[in-house]
């Protein structure tokens, strides 16, 4: 788990380990591995031993994002690592404290033209990071990032007022947009949640058409991990994600489990990572 806990991609992992180890008959344990946009992580699976004993919980930067902002990536997700399958997706949120002036995608735009707003995100060239910038090179607005270690702490302090804006997976705010210690301003994705379809997507507001900016779970493993062990890993984890109790847990945090093919997994990536290319030449966003 390249991020701390408490993030998205932890909720997902430690709700596909526990029902791995099920019907695998082993354990698996979530270990947190976090540095670098999440390359400390990916890194440690990229040079580890491809016996299918050590499986990242990748999501986009450090598998589609990362090869575009660091100018000396110490590993290749596209040689290093081999997807196994998508587990799950959400919309990114922009989600404030109720303190916050704005309370959708217009007035927020008309705020961050006339005065600064801090925004938190999970770190510096995160998915999320990359959304604000591009809100401003799209809208002339002045979103300053405070970037965090991971999404617990940059919710918490939205939820605290330290921050006003947030930007964030959907799994670290549910439970904050319900209880309305934060209001949710819109959803960076084309479509809107399906677990909260009261909140516009941002690509329904003029000049944000083409908006679409989600997180996203896959399990990948290293390079050269034995086709058997990999085939197995995916046949367990498409029986996981199609369990009622485990489409339960993600359904409740906004995520929409997927369980494609490797090769369909594939696909996508070189779509995103395609889609990230361009994203990063318009922001100008780089990390030496």
């Amino acid at each position: 788990m390249p991020y701390p806990a408490g993030g998205g991609t932890d909720t997902v992992a430690r709700v596909m380990a526990q029902k791995l180890g099920d019907k695998l008959g082993q354990r698996f344990v979530v270990e947190n591995r976090a540095g670098a946009s999440g390359n400390v992580g990916a890194q440690a699976v990229a040079t580890a031993e491809p016996d299918g004993h050590m499986l990242p919980v990748g999501s986009p930067a450090e598998v589609a994002l990362n090869q575009n902002l660091f100018k000396d990536l110490p590993f290749d997700p596209v040689t290093d690592l081999t997807p196994i399958t998508l587990l799950a997706w959400t919309p990114l949120i922009l989600a404030a404290h109720p303190s916050f002036e704005a309370s959708d995608a217009p007035s927020l735009v008309a705020l961050a033209r006339k005065s600064q707003v801090d925004y938190s995100s999970p770190g510096i060239g995160s998915s999320h990071h990359l959304t604000g910038e591009l809100i401003n090179k799209l809208q002339s607005t002045q979103l300053v990032h405070v970037p965090y270690r991971g999404a617990g702490p940059a919710v918490a302090d939205a939820v605290a007022g330290q921050v006003k804006l947030t930007i964030s997976g959907m799994p670290p705010v549910v439970g904050f947009v319900q209880s309305h210690a934060l209001k949710a301003i819109a959803v960076a994705s084309r479509k809107r949640s399906a677990r909260f379809p009261e909140i516009p997507a941002l690509a329904e507001t003029s000049g944000f058409e083409e908006f679409d900016f989600t997180n996203w779970f896959g399990l990948l493993a290293r390079a050269g991990t034995p086709a058997g062990i990999l085939d197995q890993l995916y046949k367990a984890s498409s029986e996981a994600l199609q369990d009622s109790q485990v489409r339960k847990i993600l359904g409740a945090q906004a995520a929409e489990p997927v369980g494609n093919t490797p090769e369909q997994f594939r696909d996508f990536i070189r779509a995103e990572a395609a889609k990230y290319a361009k994203v990063v030449q318009l922001t100008g966003v780089a990390i030496k």
